[in-house]
């Protein structure tokens, strides 16, 4: 094959994926897809089992664990919530992560690059691909009620590196609840209905430029989001969430 070949396959490729008419999509909720990702932080763990049930009315629930989750929460009390456990494309499959019992360790983690356990990996792979994250931060945050019950006499340097480590996470981009305002969080975050609807095959810089900065754009499940498109999105804080 000559290259002149080749370069027609590939023009013919290209059009052809433009032209494919878009499969059937689930016609269920088309709610968008969130990951809950539970970490080991007691505080909060029943305020946010509420948060979470009345998330479900904004997306679709799918749900992991860390190894000191499953030692310290009440896996009964989260297996009545009734989501759906996710095994693979914890990333890929979902518009959203959730945290709702965002732990000191695993803050810190985040907050300095560090990616050495599922956890910790995924909530960066989440912030470095522009979904969004949710976390609830009565777990970490000194100035909660439940943080300050359990350590009231907390040293003052170490209740600041605390709040450093949380405000590193919001200049991420990460959202930052409580446990008891998770789920309006979500719902803002999720759209709640009020998404930019995109039918082109092909995401371009220019059509993230035509949206107001801060806003949702959903776009069909097998769209093409350039590289420029994605780099737009993320100087204008645009998210970028797949129907499903």
């Amino acid at each position: 094959m000559n290259e002149k070949q080749l370069r027609e396959l590939i023009t013919r490729i290209v059009r052809e994926m433009l032209a494919e008419q878009p499969r059937q999509e689930t016609p269920a909720t088309g709610k968008p897809n969130a990951l809950v990702l539970f970490s080991g932080a007691l505080l909060g763990f029943d305020a946010a089992l509420e948060s979470l049930k009345r998330a479900a009315a904004h997306v679709n629930l799918d749900w992991r664990q860390t190894t000191s989750a499953s030692r310290v929460l009440d896996q009964e009390r989260i297996a009545a919530l009734g989501m759906t456990p996710a095994e693979e494309s914890l990333v890929q499959a979902h518009d959203l992560l959730v945290v709702p019992t965002l732990t000191a360790n695993l803050a810190a983690k985040v907050a300095h690059g560090i990616g050495d356990c599922l956890a910790s990996n995924v909530v960066a792979e989440f912030i470095m691909s522009n979904k969004p994250v949710v976390v609830a931060t009565n777990g970490v945050c000194p100035d909660s009620a439940d943080k300050r019950g359990w350590f009231p006499q907390m040293p003052s340097g170490y209740a600041a590196m605390l709040r450093e480590n949380l405000a590193a996470l919001k200049s991420f981009g990460v959202h930052l609840a409580t446990a008891e305002t998770l789920d309006r969080v979500v719902g803002e975050v999720a759209g709640a209905g009020d998404a930019v609807h995109c039918t082109a095959r092909v995401v371009t810089e220019s059509v993230i430029r035509s949206l107001t900065p801060g806003s949702r754009l959903s776009v069909h499940r097998r769209a093409i989001i350039t590289d420029l498109a994605r780099d737009a999105a993320a100087s204008s804080g645009v998210t970028i969430t797949r129907r499903s």
